[in-house]
């Protein structure tokens, strides 16, 4: 039994760095992209944002998929569109053709990761969720550590299209994994499958999004990890371009620091939960440092790469702590409104991203000068901003109720709606 566990834990993991790579991919990609299609930076925002809407648009049928038919199925069927989305994008000629293959890729990842915490939550004891999962999110951050410099190499070498092509190749391979190895629960305790038509699955979504706590816990989500992924994902190559004049090169190596705090963030942050016996308490842990770490990049005067390597690190660290926001939610419910929970929390994970990277774009093209690059003070107004929002969310997160992972048992607390 334990063999089995590491085994559809380890491939759980593959899939997820597969989905973290697409995420992340895009700001390594920027510049040669950017220059061969001749787009601005709104229209390169507008495409990157694409992923993000339509990973949070999934959210909603992917939850009631995960309760109906389990996550092994709902996973390996959306890693389609994956699949599909990177070959458009790898041959993709034109705005539009890119776009659709983000939205494509956002489809396809969207059921990967709450799709893991869905199947360990059947395979390991309540009280061990936020290690665990801690575990699949360090795990996924190696995808980040590959969307930096080993990409930024590999595009040197082959070129954007075939590196993405070569990634399509790699996420058919993994889906198959997925398909023959992972089972949703051992059988003693597979978790049962709704019976319910598709109107009372409907009213559980409604059940679950009508929770205060939920909706408390929703508005954290929407700042903590979108504010991270905006830098790694999208501006934060343009940044170090602009401030220090790093080539392609230099910048994935900058930026290779954020998914290897983040990798060890999940470790850290994933057992405070168990240490303290409060997800509250290691939530706030990391977010309001995280807060604090965004305003202190905006409002750097002059800081040297050094120090900004040392900022963007505890960025990534602190944003680390974010995977516990869904963890928190997923504490709130019991087990057979569990996929819906997590599922709703993402939804402002992946909708904050979304709505970050896409409101970035259009505010940064006020910033940008006669050479066509971005001003440093549109980037420090951007992290300014973006710290700010952390802070303000995480007033409206304190009132929320905790959860005592000691005290969890299989069937999760009460789903109440105080």
């Amino acid at each position: 039994m334990i063999s089995q566990r590491l085994l559809v834990l380890g491939v759980l993991c593959l899939a997820a760095m597969i989905s973290q790579f697409y995420r992340a991919a895009n700001s390594i990609l920027a510049a040669p992209v950017m220059a061969e299609l001749e787009l601005p930076p709104a229209a390169y925002g507008t495409l990157t944002a694409t992923f993000f809407f339509a990973f949070m648009l999934t959210q909603f049928p992917a939850g009631m998929f995960f309760d109906r038919y389990g996550p092994r199925l709902t996973i390996s069927g959306f890693m389609l569109f994956a699949i599909a989305g990177a070959l458009v994008f790898a041959f993709g000629n034109s705005f539009l053709a890119l776009t659709f293959a983000r939205a494509l890729l956002g489809i396809g990842c969207a059921t990967i990761v709450m799709g893991a915490f869905m199947v360990i939550s059947f395979w390991f004891e309540p009280r061990y969720f936020a290690m665990m999962s801690s575990i699949i999110i360090a795990t996924s951050h190696l995808g980040n550590l590959l969307a930096t410099a080993p990409l930024a190499f590999a595009i040197e070498r082959v070129g954007w299209r075939a590196s993405i092509g070569a990634l399509a190749g790699i996420s058919v391979l993994v889906l198959l994994l997925v398909f023959l190895v992972v089972r949703d629960g051992p059988k003693r305790a597979a978790p049962s499958r709704s019976a319910s038509g598709w109107v009372d699955t409907l009213k559980g979504l409604r059940r679950v999004m009508a929770m205060r706590d939920i909706q408390r816990a929703f508005a954290l989500a929407l700042v903590c990890y979108p504010s991270m992924i905006t830098i790694l994902g999208l501006w934060g190559g343009a940044y170090l371009h602009s401030a220090f004049g790093l080539n392609s090169i230099e910048i994935g190596k900058v930026l290779m620091v954020m998914p290897a705090c983040s990798l060890i963030g999940s470790l850290c942050y994933g057992p405070l939960d168990q240490l303290f016996n409060s997800r509250k308490f290691a939530v706030l842990a990391g977010v309001v440092p995280l807060g604090g770490m965004l305003i202190t990049l905006g409002l750097l005067p002059s800081p040297s790469l050094t120090t900004v390597t040392f900022v963007l690190a505890a960025i990534a660290f602190f944003a680390a702590s974010g995977m516990l926001i869904i963890a928190h939610g997923r504490g709130l419910v019991p087990d057979h409104l569990a996929g819906r929970a997590i599922t709703t929390i993402n939804v402002g994970v992946i909708g904050g991203a979304a709505l970050f990277q896409f409101a970035s774009s259009l505010l940064l093209d006020f910033f940008i000068g006669s050479d066509g690059i971005v001003s440093l003070a549109g980037f420090r107004l951007l992290f300014t901003l973006m710290g700010s929002l952390v802070l303000c969310a995480v007033l409206i997160y304190l009132p929320a109720r905790d959860v005592h992972p000691r005290q969890l048992t299989r069937t999760g607390e009460a789903d109440t709606g105080s």
